[in-house]
């Protein structure tokens, strides 16, 4: 605990990661407690959500309108459906973040 100041420290932006993959939607029900703790270290900056493991998922299994709704609540820059395994989905994220900092910071 004592750590996070340090490690957050100087954050312009940040991205929550959970897991989509059957079986491990536990990690979904962290988002809110990681999304808390970075607003409590860093104020208000850009976020964004990454569903992973994509690859992993059948689109029809997909809750999207669950997700949509957190989003929507908690004010993140965007969602997106990635993979780290096939970098699907990861360029736009990135690119997403990208474009906010430029258009705040230029």
């Amino acid at each position: 605990m004592f750590m996070r100041p340090t490690f957050y420290k100087g954050s312009k932006a940040a991205i929550i990661v959970f897991s989509q993959a059957p079986g491990e939607e536990e990690s979904y029900e962290h988002v809110i407690q990681w999304h808390d703790d970075i607003k409590s270290f860093c104020g208000d900056l850009p976020i964004v959500l990454f569903g992973n493991k994509i690859d992993l998922v059948k689109k029809k299994e997909l809750d999207e309108k669950k997700v949509q709704n957190l989003v929507k609540e908690r004010n993140f820059l965007g969602y997106y459906r990635t993979s780290a395994k096939t970098g699907s989905g990861v360029y736009e994220a990135f690119q997403a973040i990208i474009k906010k900092l430029y258009n705040k910071y230029k």
